[in-house]
């Protein structure tokens, strides 16, 4: 029962859903009357993408009303060239420019290398001999030595490091670059990662406080912690990450990202830990609370079986740090997936195998007539048969790798899906 409320409240918490379904807005407004952003659904946004197909940006052989991937994209590619932030949203200067003809525009639009020759997806640009830039799509070391000096410096707060640069990741390179009050553009260039690698180093110098006396209690970093220290539902702050990631170590905060706040989570998981160890379940975290965590991490762990729903849980979040990867016919990797290799990929995150093709994976899986969340929903598109796949994550939505849209999300109650639905099916794990 614990275990259902809480994918429940993951669920219905759940942001990424909403973030890349937004309902479409009803209204006349004219072009440039409102922000443009990823996820947005709008007639103005068919009108942005016209315009940018007439400068030669957005090179998708049909306009729509949706703000996916390739629109990003394209409208990022017309920031750098006209020497706007490149961030992919469209606001007052991004219309300005898009609006203004200019001969510098026109010019730039045929002679920049992006438009004759496309560049190719995941490759960030070398700056310097010894750094790259890191931006939406990148990959490699170098991309999750980065999350882990953002994690570090408490800016990446997702429950695992990656070699995947994604939406989270961009987020978290836009606080880090606030903080530092440079332009907040989300791409790590040169001088970001300069500034990164300089407050590591500093915050690495910072002498460690002095051990406490033994019978007082103690916070992960050997501070010393008051004897009415307190942690509650609604303490917010760095106490709350830490008590949260000790608490995911130990198996009991299962909820896939660390925050700084004490919400109805962290306080089944405080309550989960007490009746645990013999405390009183109070949901509340004092010394004594504090002290029987530090014994417990002392003692040798063994790592629990994962119920179902823990599985179900991680291979949502897993599939939200890939949203925005572009779709390759028969890619299973990170730098592009087919819709089969995008459910292959983070189940097999997880543990879970499954055959390689969507007709195979429709042979192994068993006819469900409702989806539940984490059940596969196929669809019959180009052929006779089950022939495309995502994952129900709940409210009539699905997470999938779409040949014109690369890993999204999308309604399944639409008039295209429900035309070509062929049913759900489960995992058996």
């Amino acid at each position: 029962m614990e275990k259902n409320k809480t994918l429940k409240r993951f669920i219905m918490t759940s942001t990424f859903a909403g973030a890349f379904l937004a309902a479409p807005l009803i209204g006349e407004a004219s072009l440039g009357d409102q922000t443009l952003k990823l996820g947005k659904t709008h007639n103005d946004v068919k009108e942005l993408q016209s315009i940018l197909k007439s400068r030669g940006y957005f090179k998708h052989n049909e306009t729509t009303n949706y703000f996916g991937p390739i629109t990003r994209k394209a409208v990022m590619d017309f920031q750098r060239s006209n020497g706007l932030v490149v961030d992919g949203i469209v606001g007052k200067n991004t219309y300005s420019k898009l609006l203004q003809k200019s001969n510098r525009d026109d010019q730039s639009s045929v002679q920049k290398p992006n438009v004759s020759k496309p560049s190719i997806p995941n490759k960030p640009a070398v700056t310097t001999q010894t750094g790259k830039v890191l931006k939406l799509n990148s990959t490699g070391k170098e991309v999750k030595k980065l999350q882990e000096d953002l994690k570090y410096l408490g800016f990446f707060t997702f429950y695992k490091t990656t070699e995947f640069y994604g939406t989270i990741t961009t987020e978290a390179v836009r606080k880090f670059q606030i903080s530092q009050r440079i332009k907040a553009t989300g791409v790590a260039d040169a001088a970001t990662l300069a500034k990164v690698q300089k407050q590591v180093a500093a915050k690495k110098q910072t002498p460690a406080p002095s051990k406490p006396a033994p019978s007082k209690p103690t916070s992960p970093n050997n501070t010393p912690v008051k004897d009415n220290y307190q942690l509650k539902f609604g303490s917010k702050g760095a106490e709350v990450v830490q008590l949260q990631t000790r608490l995911k170590k130990l198996g009991y905060f299962t909820y896939p990202m660390i925050t700084d706040y004490f919400g109805m989570v962290t306080e089944e998981s405080v309550e989960k830990f007490q009746k645990a160890n013999g405390l009183p379940v109070t949901g509340i975290v004092n010394t004594t609370v504090l002290n029987k965590i530090t014994e417990v991490e002392k003692k040798p762990i063994k790592q629990p079986v994962k119920s179902r729903d823990q599985i179900t849980i991680n291979v949502i979040a897993n599939a939200t740090e890939l949203m925005g990867v572009p779709y390759v016919w028969g890619g299973t990797t990170t730098r592009g997936f087919d819709c089969s290799g995008f459910i292959q990929y983070v189940f097999a995150k997880e543990g879970v195998k499954l055959p390689r093709t969507t007709a195979q994976m429709w042979n192994a899986t068993t006819y469900v007539s409702k989806p539940a969340v984490g059940d596969l929903v196929f669809f019959e598109t180009y052929t006779t048969g089950p022939s495309h796949l995502g994952i129900y994550i709940g409210n009539n939505q699905f997470v999938h790798s779409g040949s014109s849209t690369g890993v999204t999300v999308s309604n399944l109650n639409t008039r295209y899906w429900q035309n070509i639905y062929l049913g759900s099916k489960r995992i058996n794990y």
